[in-house]
Formats: structure tokens, sequence, C-alpha cells
């Protein structure tokens, strides 16, 4: 079952790591491409999404900090 669990994790984690490269280089084509600034907007707004979703799964299961004064 954890085997199972490690393997989807690490699907899903490649997986989004794709979309945000694939984001990235369309929002780059489309820069270099003269797309209407509303276009852009909208492919920065996904890539932007798509890099805030990364650093969500990424960070699920870890700690918090703790305060270095306690």
């Amino acid at each position: 079952m954890v085997r199972w669990l490690i393997f989807i994790d690490m699907r899903l984690i490649d997986t989004i790591s794709n979309v945000v490269t694939e984001a990235k280089n369309v929002y780059e084509t489309a820069c270099d491409r003269g797309v209407p600034e509303k276009e852009l907007d909208r492919l920065e707004k996904n890539y932007y999404e798509s890099l805030k979703l990364l650093r969500i799964y990424e960070n699920l299961g870890k700690k918090p900090k703790e305060d270095s004064l306690n």
C-alpha cells in the first residue's frame, strides 16, 4: 500500500511539474510573438497559479518551523 502511495505521489508531482513547464513555455512563446496584452495576462496568471499549486503540494506534510525563541 505504501509503495502505491509513493508511486502516486511521485506521478502527481511529476505531472504538476510538467504543467508548470508547459505554462511557462506557452507564456514565453506568447511574449515573443506579440500576443495581445489580455491574453498575456491570462497566460501569466495560469503560469503563476501552476507554480502556486506546485508549492502547495510540495509543502504538504511538512511541519511548520518552530519559533527559535521556544
